[in-house]
């Protein structure tokens, strides 16, 4: 990643509606270390003063694209995709920020890895908008890790992830018909292809707040549903049971008839699912009393997501 006449290095930040932290972003860009890169910032159809905000960062490297409507932040990401010059692409979500070395980690790891490398990802603090920190996560598996992400999104946003142009394109980019895991579907498909590296400092910060708790409990099992008809063929018996648990007990909060058959498919696949059996003998406590139980779980056991998703 030499310093070159086009950029090496594209940068997409795709927004809605959040005019007062999308500046806060660019500026991480901006106080990059490493000089050569493009932003490419994809508004996604705001009624706010985004376009102004982008507007007031004087400099050549940004470019302002905007959506005439809301499509969601899956084609923001491929809109940004299909105009990006650059070897690597790297996303950042417009409430989020990189510390000023990201890039230039990033350059020095690139130069290090095999061209059967698809995919870096880095560590990344959570902080509540006020500051105080909530969450450290490391990366924790690189290399051949198709297989563990399976069972798990370790690698999770975006914001901490830069793949490489072509493994991105072979992939297709991010599938604007799943809603909900979107990033993890996109991270098994170049997994699936390419090895991931690591890179092992923190260099990402995540700040969490009510506007970060995107969708419900609802949309999130939608889209959950959709992705593991799209990879649920590809699981050991043992990994789908379990996502299939997971879903059954949020399923529960509002739709027990179609909870109770997904629990019995994750039943038969493995019957050692001890929380699926705590949470189908608490629904027959009735609806209302399974929500504040499973809310009460979920803020303890998924903390920052799920336990404060809306049912």
């Amino acid at each position: 990643m030499a310093e070159t006449s086009a950029p090496r290095a594209s940068v997409i930040i795709p927004t809605y509606n959040r005019a007062g932290v999308v500046g806060r972003a660019i500026q991480s860009v901006l106080a990059q270390s490493f000089h050569d890169w493009e932003l490419l910032v994809v508004d996604d159809g705001s009624a706010d003063d985004t376009e102004s905000v982008v507007a007031s960062f004087d400099d050549a490297r940004i470019q302002f694209i905007r959506h005439r409507c809301n499509r969601g932040q899956s084609a923001a990401r491929n809109t940004g995709i299909a105009r990006a010059k650059g070897d690597w692409i790297s996303f950042l979500d417009s409430d989020d920020e990189w510390e000023p070395d990201k890039l230039s980690c990033e350059a020095e790891r690139i130069r290090s890895v095999a061209d059967s490398v698809g995919l870096l990802y880095c560590g990344k603090r959570i902080r509540e908008e006020k500051g105080r920190l909530l969450r450290v996560r490391m990366p924790t598996t690189e290399g051949q890790v198709y297989q563990s992400l399976l069972a798990w999104d370790f690698i999770g946003s975006c914001s901490r992830v830069t793949v490489r142009r072509g493994a991105l394109l072979g992939a297709g980019g991010y599938d604007e018909n799943l809603g909900n895991a979107e990033d993890w579907d996109l991270w098994l498909r170049i997994a699936k292809r390419y090895e991931v590296a690591a890179v092992r400092r923190c260099l990402v910060t995540r700040y969490f707040g009510s506007e970060q708790v995107t969708g419900s409990v609802r949309s999130i099992c939608a889209g959950r549903e959709r992705f593991l008809q799209k990879h649920g063929t590809e699981m050991p018996a043992k990994v789908r049971a379990n996502h299939l648990a997971a879903l059954a007990t949020m399923l529960m909060n509002y739709d027990t008839p179609r909870a109770r058959a997904i629990a019995n498919e994750a039943i038969r696949l493995d019957w050692r699912q001890p929380r699926l059996f705590v949470a189908m003998l608490c629904s027959v406590l009735g609806q209302s009393l399974y929500r504040r139980l499973f809310s009460a779980a979920a803020r303890r056991l998924h903390g920052l997501y799920i336990g404060h998703a809306k049912i």
